[in-house]
């Protein structure tokens, strides 16, 4: 197989990967890889974060639902307003000191 050969071979492959990348169905499923992925490391979170409120502050199952039942609340807001994060971020650095999001990124 000559030089050029393989060239237009690689360009027809790259050509195929493109397409496939692009199409509606790849994007959905890739959409539902994310989605997925996502919810596991929010399940991951809230269980962390409930073990360390159980642990340290001896909060109990009313405790523990309460919790919950905010952390879905503030999902809510979220969902609506993409800034909600970042201004909530804000907030609590200027009223307790941390910079909760940056010292997730390693800020």
């Amino acid at each position: 197989m000559s030089w050029a050969d393989k060239q237009l071979k690689k360009h027809k492959l790259r050509k195929q990967i493109k397409e496939i990348m692009d199409s509606p169905e790849f994007q959905k499923e890739r959409q539902k890889e994310l989605d997925k992925h996502t919810a596991e490391a929010m399940n991951c979170f809230l269980l962390i974060s409930v073990d360390y409120l159980y642990r340290n502050y001896h909060c109990k199952r009313k405790g523990v639902l309460k919790y919950l039942e905010f952390v879905l609340h503030q999902m809510h807001f979220a969902q609506k307003d993409e800034e909600y994060f970042q201004l909530m971020n804000e907030e609590l650095e200027r009223e307790v000191g941390v910079n909760v999001l940056g010292t997730l990124k390693g800020e």
